[in-house]
């Protein structure tokens, strides 16, 4: 997938246009009319780029303006290089005397300044909607964060609860196993005490 902007398009496409009015404003050979076709193609390939883009975008404007790429600036040119190579013989090629109307005419100055204005806005809302979105990106993360910290948390809770069950299971076997050492204790101190009831008893009747 292509990773060039509006911006990187439309750069290319104003290059290639300066060139092809370079070649066509000095001597007009077959080879540089050959060349002119070859960039007016890849400009018409950038404007068709542009417009995509745009469309993409959802920005009527630069839309609008993409689509007159094609009769502002590459119809007078295609028509202007295919008649040039029709008259070409391999010798220089008279210029045609419309040439000036192969070259846009620059916008007044209101218009240029509601362009840049626009533009300007159009930066702004762009700007913010990339900040939008890492605020949003940031958010998401932290949230993230916060519930693999609960559900560490949680985890410790419950391993703290099964050691503090180990801990009274354990305590209740203890009691257990001292209540029957004392019964035990007690049963053997009875018995050596009949026991011993008994030797004297037996001595007694002996004497």
């Amino acid at each position: 997938m292509s990773s060039k902007s509006y911006q990187d398009y439309e750069t290319d496409y104003q290059s290639y246009l300066s060139r092809i009015r370079s070649f066509l404003a000095s001597t007009r050979s077959q080879s540089t009319l050959m060349e002119c076709e070859r960039l007016l193609e890849a400009a018409s390939k950038c404007a068709t780029a542009m417009q995509a883009m745009a469309e993409v975008e959802g920005n009527a404007l630069r839309t609008e303006e993409a689509q007159n790429l094609v009769k502002r600036d590459l119809a007078p040119l295609r028509e202007e290089i295919s008649k040039s190579l029709r008259n070409s013989s391999g010798s220089l090629v008279i210029e045609s005397p419309n040439r000036e109307d192969l070259f846009y005419s620059p916008p007044n100055a209101s218009e240029l300044t509601t362009q840049s204005l626009i533009q300007s806005s159009e930066d702004l809302l762009l700007e913010s909607q990339a900040v939008l979105a890492e605020t949003e990106q940031i958010g998401m993360s932290t949230l993230t964060q916060m519930s693999s910290q609960r559900e560490q948390m949680q985890s410790a809770s419950d391993n703290m609860n099964e050691t503090l069950n180990a801990t009274a299971q354990a305590r209740l076997i203890l009691k257990k196993m001292r209540t029957k050492l004392f019964k035990n204790k007690f049963f053997l101190y009875a018995m050596i005490v009949a026991l011993l009831f008994l030797n004297g008893f037996v001595l007694r009747a002996i004497w």
